[in-house]
């Protein structure tokens, strides 16, 4: 694409017209999330700052530059070159301003946190913005595992099951993947408006998690978890439960896609039999279509609804 557009690009340009590409291409490589002028990708601008390490780029204030001088577009897939010559010769004209402009109307969730959003769109427009969440969603505990997940993706689903506060029950966090290390996810959760906290008293040592062949084995190891972990953490859990009397919407993350394998799920099982002793607890208690309605929409893993009516909805 930097080729294509003659080896510069305003880096608000740039990420608009990578989404419109995306949107074209159907099968996303990158995904989006609403910052702070619109659509941002924050694993496409991980793999910029990468190529600039190695010499293929040059990162400048406010835009990018192609150093490499190989004929990229001849590595590209037929029906991806032609896709990408349509998205640049119907919108690689547009000036900034008109081309945020188009992207804000055809994805107005993109726009929910922009700072041009007040400028460039009519009240119509904005009002499309505004309703781009549902409004359904739940208040209460959810959680959430990273796997298979990009940062990008990860964060929409919180986003849109408008989860204000995420708290990583991880002993260590640090992630290979990229956006999953503390400091990293801390940064990406507040440019989306969501508070980070981590909570390493309530993970489990890396040691532990070493020859987990079976389920017999993590269900082992979650026994001990439960037992040795969850009976010693009640001041860490207290302080889940006034995060969810204060901000509505709460996730708690690690890693694992399936729920039945990490120790997350038995931590909230725990809260959902029992409830947190402080007075300000309180768990949505919604039915049952309504929890299906909520899963269809945001694609988050659990609502963790009160388990002696409902019990803690799997995935």
């Amino acid at each position: 694409m930097l080729q294509a557009l003659g080896g510069r690009a305003e880096k608000i340009r740039l990420h608009k017209l990578l989404l419109l590409y995306m949107a074209q291409r159907g099968e996303a490589a990158y995904h989006f999330v609403p910052y702070r002028y619109g659509a941002f990708s924050f694993q496409a601008n991980a793999d910029l700052v990468a190529l600039t390490t190695r010499g293929l780029m040059a990162n400048h204030e406010k835009e990018w530059e192609l150093l490499n001088t190989e004929d990229h577009a001849a590595a590209l897939k037929p029906n991806d070159r032609a896709l990408l010559q349509m998205v640049l010769e119907q919108y690689g004209e547009l000036g900034r301003d008109a081309l945020v402009r188009e992207t804000y109307i055809r994805f107005p969730y993109t726009a929910l946190r922009s700072a041009m959003a007040e400028r460039l769109l009519n009240t119509e427009q904005r009002s499309a913005v505004a309703h781009a969440l549902p409004t359904d969603a739940p208040e209460g505990l959810y959680t959430i595992g990273y796997e298979g997940l990009d940062l990008d993706a990860f964060l929409n689903k919180l986003i849109k099951a408008r989860v204000a506060v995420l708290c990583d029950v991880r002993r260590n966090a640090y992630s290979m993947k990229y956006g999953f290390s503390k400091k990293q996810l801390q940064h990406a959760c507040e440019g989306v408006g969501i508070q980070y906290e981590h909570l390493p008293e309530l993970g489990i040592a890396s040691d532990e998690r070493r020859e987990l062949n079976t389920q017999a084995d993590r269900d082992a190891l979650f026994a001990r978890y439960a037992k040795r972990t969850l009976s010693t953490t009640q001041e860490a859990q207290e302080h889940i439960a006034q995060l969810v009397a204060e901000q509505g919407r709460v996730a708690i993350m690690c890693f694992e896609h399936e729920q039945q394998c990490c120790h997350r799920v038995h931590w909230q099982r725990r809260w959902c039999n029992c409830r947190i002793s402080t007075a300000n607890w309180h768990m949505c208690e919604v039915r049952r279509r309504i929890l299906k309605h909520v899963r269809r929409r945001t694609s988050i893993e659990n609502v963790c609804l009160p388990y002696k009516h409902w019990g803690c909805a799997g995935q």
